[in-house]
């Protein structure tokens, strides 16, 4: 195979998975250095994407917004392969030791970001087991500060990743919101001055889709629940809002979501009962692609298609009397046939109960890559574990 032709070998090695990838480093230095080049990684990584491959499930201790909990399985994250889901693996992300609550903001091209109470934010390919963790941000936000909410995603235009934080001050009863953007090129904080006339009720971080990481917010501080959603632009750095979907009768709404569905933005919430949750999902307008019966969950969360497209991994929540019972569940989904098709039960140690779950596709995204030369002198360190 060392003979063939760069491009033939490279056609052929990025139909692998990363975790292959990974041991064929070890084959000659000629394959390290293919394995290892940006273009390479961007032609696996696109082919990914393209085919919907090389996707696992994480399931973080810190629990979904739905449900508070003092549960937070002592900082633990674990992984499950989408193509199987019958094993899960504990893993050994940068704030494992650290005290205090670890949720996972988001996930992009293969790197996770995450954000621990005590230790600020890391991004983190679990894949490569590479992580970076950031400079702190600046200020002593705890008197001051009302909320504060973050973003995670990839600007296509300048090839970057980024973070960006709301913070949600009072001061003297006058409310008002900073936006601060943070970039892996540079490694480094600033603040950009945008208009942000809208208040934020819950601590939920935004979720990314189509180049904008998104939030629902509203207009009125007043309101008992959001009712709008805002989009970020991680190339203009700029706010702009999006319509909701068609909803009926606004007065059964008791709480929204936002997420992302195989690349794209959904948009779900949940009403009074016995009516179903809907879940819309924005391709150029709003679609309504799932309505799940109330009999399968209050709440139901998408998360990605089976590999033959027929089925929907799905989790859901229940609301019950005992707490014990005030938990989510995977199940494969029917949409054709509107039922709950298979139950999922992964083993492996994962702790039952309150937990939230995210779809991360494995890649060789390096962030020594983007910031090794952003790193020297600065706050933000370069971190690898073998």
């Amino acid at each position: 195979m060392a003979r063939l032709p760069t491009d033939i070998n490279i056609d052929i090695l990025s139909r692998l998975p990363v975790k292959s990838l990974l041991r064929f480093k070890c084959v000659s230095k000629s394959f390290c250095s293919l394995i290892d080049s940006q273009e390479f990684i961007k032609i696996h990584l696109k082919r990914s994407i393209e085919t919907n491959s090389n996707l696992s499930l994480i399931l973080s201790g810190t629990p979904a917004p739905i449900l508070d909990s003092s549960r937070y399985w002592n900082g633990k994250i674990f992984s499950a392969s989408l193509d199987s889901l019958n094993l899960g693996v504990e893993l050994d992300h940068p704030f494992k030791n650290c005290k205090g609550r670890t949720p996972i903001i988001d996930s992009c091209n293969g790197l996770i970001a995450l954000k621990n109470d005590e230790n600020g934010i890391a991004f983190w390919n679990l894949s490569t087991k590479e992580h970076l963790i950031l400079p702190k941000f600046w200020g002593d936000l705890k008197d001051k500060v009302y909320m504060v909410v973050d973003g995670f995603g990839y600007d296509a235009v300048n090839d970057d990743y980024k973070v960006v934080r709301l913070v949600h001050f009072v001061r003297e009863n006058v409310e008002y919101t900073e936006v601060s953007v943070y970039s892996l090129r540079t490694n480094s904080w600033r603040r950009i001055r945008v208009d942000f006339p809208y208040s934020i009720l819950h601590g939920w971080d935004g979720k990314f889709a189509d180049g904008h990481v998104h939030w629902l917010v509203t207009k009125n501080p007043e309101d008992y629940i959001e009712n709008l959603i805002i989009a970020f632009n991680l190339k203009s750095e700029e706010f702009h809002e999006v319509p909701l979907p068609h909803l009926g009768n606004k007065n059964d709404v008791l709480v929204m979501f936002v997420g992302n569905f195989s690349g794209c933005l959904y948009f779900s919430c949940l009403c009074n009962y016995p009516q179903p949750v809907d879940i819309w999902v924005l391709k150029g307008c709003w679609t309504k692609a799932f309505s799940f019966h109330r009999s399968v969950g209050d709440y139901v969360k998408a998360l990605a298609y089976s590999k033959s497209e027929d089925k929907v991994l799905v989790d859901k929540f229940k609301y019950g009397e005992d707490e014990d019972i005030n938990r989510w569940e995977l199940c494969w989904y029917d949409p054709q046939n509107q039922r709950a098709a298979d139950q999922v039960t992964i083993h492996g140690g994962v702790p039952q109960g309150c937990r939230d779950t995210i779809v991360c596709m494995d890649s060789l995204v390096s962030l020594a890559a983007y910031a090794g030369s952003g790193v020297a002198g600065r706050e933000g360190r370069m971190s690898y574990k073998r």
